[in-house]
């Protein structure tokens, strides 16, 4: 993980608005960037996990993501990617369009609203989660045909896979409502290095005099920085992150709710239970059979 955020120039012009590509790579390597464009990820082959905005989660084979402009986000790949004997690959399609394509059509037509309101979620990130293909089997094949597309035909395909991607009932928002996306907050060279580093250890001990010297600043100093940039308190950050990716593991059977506690970062399952509770209404023994009830 790299300690500042790269701002990526992509080779999108009036000329070349829309890029939508193919990947086969080993694993994903690009660290923290944002760009001005627009983004949609598909993951056909491969898994890990993924930070959005202000959240971390896992992702899957069949998982689509759509990423708004300057939204800071970073796929890495899980560790058996990463052993010497690896012979797995991580394989989807990448769009990436200008944030002004069909800007004044999107913004006023009627038609075209729910794509206006697509746009709007975007800006803190969209996942199009399914447990196998043919949940978000309209979305793929849209995605993937659209690499091969040409012209005019470009142009339509994409039109219709954000008209599809609006009205799909299988979507989540990923950023908190709470999370600030101003540009202001990545020319910061400072809350750069300090967000990059925390969302990379955010399950570990982290003593705030040491992130506060990472500036440097004194810790009443760096505490109200922070509140002022972002909104909420370090802490509320750090908890923030932990709860997001609690909420993720709870969504599976493979752990149980006192080793979830532990790999979320909490060293007391009293503690966790009383923050889970706080943050999102409910205890995470109800929020798994609630999850696991839906789905």
């Amino acid at each position: 993980m790299k300690n500042r955020f790269m701002h990526e120039q992509l080779p999108i012009n009036e000329y070349n608005p829309i890029i939508a590509r193919n990947y086969d790579y080993n694993r994903f390597t690009y660290p923290w960037h944002f760009h001005s464009e627009y983004e949609i990820i598909y993951i056909k082959e491969g898994y890990g996990e993924y930070f959005v905005a202000d959240q971390t989660g896992t992702f899957n084979s069949g998982d689509i993501f759509f990423l708004g402009s300057n939204l800071p986000h970073y796929m890495r790949s899980a560790p058996d990617f990463f052993l010497e004997e690896n012979t797995m690959r991580v394989k989807g399609v990448v769009v990436q369009f200008q944030k002004e394509f069909m800007t004044y059509a999107i913004e006023n037509y009627m038609d075209l609203k729910p794509i206006k309101d697509l746009f709007e979620q975007s800006k803190r990130g969209i996942l199009f989660s399914c447990s196998s293909n043919s949940v978000n089997k309209e979305l793929i094949e849209r995605v993937e045909i659209l690499p091969q597309e040409k012209g005019i035909n470009r142009f339509t395909t994409l039109l219709l896979l954000l008209d599809a991607m609006a009205k799909h009932k299988n979507k989540k928002v990923l950023g908190s409502r709470q999370f600030n996306n101003s540009l202001s907050l990545f020319s910061d060279n400072r809350l750069e290095k300090i967000l990059s580093f925390v969302n990379y250890h955010y399950a570990e001990k982290i003593e705030l005099e040491t992130v506060a010297a990472m500036i440097p600043m004194n810790v009443t100093a760096f505490c109200r920085y922070f509140k002022e940039k972002t909104g909420k308190t370090f802490m509320d950050y750090i908890l923030d992150l932990r709860i997001g990716y609690a909420c993720k593991l709870l969504s599976g059977k493979q752990m149980d709710v006192s080793e979830i506690c532990l790999s979320s970062g909490f060293n007391s399952i009293t503690h966790f239970n009383r923050v889970f509770k706080r943050k999102t209404g409910l205890t995470p023994s109800d929020y798994r059979q609630q999850f696991l009830q839906h789905y």
